[in-house]
C-alpha cells in the first residue's frame, strides 16, 4: 500500500505534493477463518493550517490544486469500486475537510478480497500485479499471515521532480494487525507485537522505506 501511484491517487493527487507531514495508516483485523476488517487512514492533519490556505487557490509549483467538489469524487469513486467487489461488505468512508483525513473502511471474506480491495487505489496495469503478486496472504492451516508488495518505491521516487521529493521528509505509514490467535513470531525485527500477543505494529518512516532501509514486508507466525 505504500506505493507512490496509490498514495497520490488515495490522497487526491494533489494534497501531498503541498506538504511532507502526513500519515498513512493500515489497520487490519483477522479472524480465524481468514475473513476480517479494514482501515486505510490518510492523515495530513499536522499540515492542516496550511492546506487550508491552499485550497483557497487555483495551483501551486504548477501543480493545480483540487476543489473539495473534485475531492469528494475521487474519494465517491473509490468507494463505489470497493462496494462492488466480491466478497467485500459494509464500506464505509469519512472524509474530513476540518482536520484533512480521509478513511476507507470494510469488511471482507477473506485475503484474495482484501487483495482486491487494495487494486481499487492503483492504476490498471498496477492493479493486475497486485492480484498476481497478493499483497496479504493468510493460510489458516499452517496459521501464517504474509504482508508483501511488488512496487520498488525508490524507482518510483528517482522518477520524480527534486521540489516533489520533500513529500517524504516526515511522512510516516503505520500499520496495525490484529489477531484472534496469540502471534508466535515475526520476521520483521522493526515491528513490535503488543503484550496480548494478539497485535502487532509497525511504524516507519517514508524515507527509510523509499532508501530500502526499511521494508513493510513480513511473515507473521500465530500459535498453534
Amino acid at each position: 500500500m505504500m506505493n507512490k501511484k496509490l498514495l497520490l491517487f488515495l490522497s487526491l493527487t494533489s494534497l501531498f505534493l503541498f506538504t511532507s507531514c502526513f500519515e498513512f495508516v493500515e489497520e487490519v483485523t483477522f479472524n480465524k477463518d481468514g475473513s476480517g476488517s479494514a482501515v486505510l487512514t490518510i492523515n495530513l492533519s499536522k499540515s492542516k493550517t496550511k492546506l487550508a490556505s491552499i485550497m483557497l487557490l487555483d495551483s501551486v509549483n504548477g501543480y493545480k490544486v483540487p476543489s473539495k467538489a473534485i475531492i469528494r469524487s475521487k474519494v465517491n469513486e473509490i468507494v463505489r469500486k470497493i462496494q462492488q467487489t466480491k466478497g467485500v461488505h459494509n464500506v464505509k468512508n469519512t472524509l474530513d475537510f476540518n482536520e484533512f483525513i480521509v478513511t476507507v473502511s470494510c469488511d471482507f471474506d477473506n485475503v484474495e478480497a482484501l487483495n482486491e480491495v487494495i487494486s481499487n487505489f492503483s492504476s490498471k496495469k498496477e492493479a493486475e500485479k497486485i492480484k498476481k503478486n497478493q499483497h496479504f496472504t493468510f493460510n489458516k492451516k499452517s496459521k501464517t499471515f504474509t504482508r508483501s508488495h511488488h512496487f520498488n518505491l525508490g524507482k518510483e521516487f528517482q522518477k520524480t521532480k527534486m521540489q516533489d521529493r520533500k513529500v517524504f521528509e516526515t511522512a510516516t505509514y503505520t500499520s496495525v494487525y490484529r489477531f484472534e490467535t496469540p502471534i508466535q513470531s515475526s520476521e520483521n525485527k522493526e515491528a513490535k507485537i503488543s503484550k496480548s500477543k494478539k497485535a502487532i505494529m509497525l511504524h516507519l518512516q517514508a524515507q527509510d522505506i523509499v532508501a530500502h532501509k526499511q521494508t513493510i514486508k513480513n511473515k507473521i507466525q500465530l500459535e498453534n
